[in-house]
């Protein structure tokens, strides 16, 4: 991996890349680029931030559930940042299917993971993140990413895929699921975006991003037992079976 480096970081930017990294990009005030890497396939990250510059050097976060402090820290500098271009982070686990991605948003506890995890096992879905997914507008498209971020989750992937639809869940003793009017959407969704509050600018950015994605993103409630046929009705709403 190279030498480990230790350096303070400036401001967080953005550039016009249309990659998973041009989210999470920090400048070093010493020269360089620090840019997330996510470890594609390794059990457990051993760093979060990596120097793109010859000789490979990493910033050494450490394990991911050792360093909570410090991933928080850079989530909440994060924030601004993805707000003011077009973004948002949503709590919510994500999978890819037939090449699209699907967002499971709902509060702790009610079944997100397991949701994600029924799509891997009965349609071979990919899982994305467990617990928080970055979504994005980008050249007039919906995308979603995933992060560092997993919660409890151990689906730390640095991957995108358009984005299809965000489901809301509710947990019930039977199967059904429809689409929720622009009013409801607001009901069910506002509290499961994070948004930087801190940063006046960046919350309204925020919430203009919220609306536009209300208006050209199906939003579905799944009211559901953690079962295959809650899987196959979400899949057939959401990609038209």
């Amino acid at each position: 991996m190279g030498e480990v480096v230790e350096s303070e970081l400036s401001a967080p930017t953005v550039d016009e890349a249309d990659y998973v990294q041009s989210i999470f990009r920090f400048k070093r005030t010493d020269g360089g680029t620090l840019i997330w890497n996510g470890f594609e396939g390794h059990p457990e990250p051993t760093a979060l931030l990596e120097l793109a510059s010859e000789g490979n050097s990493v910033l050494h976060v450490g394990p991911k559930t050792t360093y909570p402090a410090v991933l928080n820290m850079l989530l909440f500098g994060l924030l601004s940042v993805v707000a003011c271009n077009n973004g948002l982070l949503l709590h919510a686990s994500l999978v890819e299917h037939e090449s699209r991605a699907v967002a499971f948003t709902a509060s702790s506890g009610t079944g997100k993971s397991t949701q994600a995890d029924l799509w891997h096992d009965h349609l071979g879905a990919e899982i994305m993140n467990g617990d928080r997914a970055f979504i994005r507008r980008f050249e007039g498209e919906w995308r979603a990413y995933g992060s560092p971020w997993s919660g409890s989750s151990p689906y730390v992937r640095n991957v995108k895929a358009p984005l299809a639809s965000i489901v809301v869940l509710k947990q019930a003793p039977e199967n059904r699921i429809r689409r929720l009017n622009a009013v409801e959407v607001m009901a069910y969704l506002y509290n499961n975006v994070r948004y930087p509050f801190w940063d006046e600018e960046a919350t309204a950015a925020s919430l203009e991003t919220l609306d536009t994605l209300i208006g050209e993103i199906p939003i579905f409630l799944l009211e559901c037992r953690p079962d295959e046929e809650a899987v196959r009705i979400t899949r057939d709403a959401v990609f038209g079976r």
